[in-house]
């Protein structure tokens, strides 16, 4: 049966270009169908190879500054709570500032066999764009998550795939019990402790900041805020649940 699962260790991927890591921790190599969530450090000055994905990628900028920069285009200031939206076939690099490192979670949604070998997909130049979004700008809050619960790259903004959502629990807050009936859930742990029901399963696993959380397709869960800290995140259902966002109300 599967389950839940909290992972900080993963796969290296050879997608930086300079001093720096890139680790897949969410991906197919750990049975992940919908989403890459990676973990990237690019030290001053560095970036990342160029990138260039058969569906949609999301980003978001956990830590310092730098640039996001397409094929064609102007770049895209990056700064922390930023979220970069690439469309697919968009060709692009992510370059950290020369006085500052630059820490992003995130990946290809759905995975790239390409990425994963370090390189750029095959695919041809698509019509998308590379967009730029920030936590502090959402389109839509949801209750139902938390108290703070922020879709900022989701389908209401043209994000068909790779979504990303911001979420903050307040110590002794949690989210309704809830699944997704077509959906992988992953959360990035960005700060804070706390824990995560498996319903399903009736299991309960403890995770802090630089966890990440993957449920599976059609696992009843719910993430608490229950061992004394606020706890932030970035994730959430990959393909996006519209069942759940149309019980969430309009726009």
């Amino acid at each position: 049966m599967s389950a839940v699962q909290v992972l900080r260790d993963g796969d290296a991927v050879a997608i930086v270009d300079g001093a720096g890591s890139a680790v897949a921790i969410v991906g197919p190599h750990m049975g992940a169908r919908h989403r890459t969530m990676c973990r990237v450090r690019l030290e001053p000055g560095s970036s990342t190879v160029a990138l260039r994905h058969g569906g949609e990628a999301v980003w978001y900028v956990a830590d310092g500054s730098g640039q996001a920069l397409p094929d064609d285009g102007a770049p895209l200031p990056l700064e922390p709570g930023a979220m970069v939206h690439a469309g697919a076939g968009v060709g692009y690099r992510l370059q950290a500032a020369d006085d500052a490192a630059l820490h992003l979670v995130g990946g290809p949604s759905p995975p790239d066999a390409a990425f994963a070998r370090g390189g750029r997909s095959d695919a041809s130049t698509g019509p998308g764009e590379l967009r730029l979004f920030h936590r502090d700008r959402p389109s839509k809050l949801v209750p139902m998550i938390s108290s703070d619960a922020r879709l900022v790259v989701w389908p209401g903004v043209g994000a068909e795939t790779a979504n990303m959502n911001y979420v903050r629990l307040q110590p002794g807050e949690e989210n309704q019990p809830h699944s997704h009936a077509q959906s992988e859930d992953t959360i990035a742990i960005l700060s804070g402790r706390g824990s995560i029901d498996d319903l399903t399963n009736g299991t309960t696993l403890e995770f802090e900041a630089g966890d990440v959380i993957h449920v599976p397709v059609g696992l009843e869960h719910r993430v608490k805020a229950d061992r004394g800290s606020p706890v932030e995140s970035v994730g959430g259902p990959c393909p996006p649940d519209r069942a759940m966002l149309q019980a969430a109300g309009p726009t």
